[in-house]
C-alpha cells in the first residue's frame, strides 16, 4: 500500500481544524498519540509505538482511535480520503501517508508517516517541539 505525500491541506487549515477539536474535547490520547509520532525519527511510528503512547492494550485500539481522531480532523478539512479495495475509507491518511519501503527496522511493522503540514502546524502551535 502506498498513499500519496501530497498536501491535503495548509499548515494554516491544520491548525484551525486542530484549534476546532480541542474546543470540542480532543481526548489526551488522541493529542498522547500526535505528540508520539511528531517525536519519532520522520515523524514515523507504527500502530503499536501509538498503543503504547496513548495507553491502549493494542494496536488495534490504537488503529480505531488513530482513525477516529483522522475522521474527525478530516470533517473540518472537508477532505474525503482514499478508498481500500473493498471500498472503506482510509481515514488515517487524514493525518499521514505510507510509503511501502519504509517498515520499521526493528518489526518489520507498517509505518504512519505524519503529513508534513500537520506536523508543522502541530509545532507552530507549540502542541510539540521539535
Amino acid at each position: 500500500m502506498n498513499t500519496t505525500s501530497t498536501p491535503i491541506a495548509s499548515i494554516e487549515q491544520f491548525k484551525r481544524a486542530l484549534l476546532a477539536l480541542r474546543d470540542k474535547g480532543l481526548p489526551d490520547t488522541h493529542l498522547a498519540m500526535l505528540k508520539a509520532q511528531a517525536k519519532e525519527e520522520g515523524a514515523m511510528i507504527t500502530s503499536t509505538k501509538l498503543a503504547v503512547a496513548a495507553g491502549y492494550g493494542n494496536y488495534n485500539a490504537a488503529n480505531l482511535q488513530y482513525g477516529t481522531l483522522a475522521f474527525n480532523l478530516g470533517a473540518y478539512l472537508d477532505y474525503t480520503p482514499p478508498k481500500r479495495r473493498d471500498g472503506t475509507f482510509m481515514w488515517w491518511t487524514v493525518l499521514s501517508y505510507s510509503v511501502d519501503d519504509t517498515p520499521d527496522p526493528e518489526t518489520g511493522h507498517f509505518q504512519f508517516v505524519m503529513r508534513p503540514e500537520l506536523l508543522a502546524a502541530l509545532r507552530e502551535m507549540r502542541w510539540v517541539r521539535p
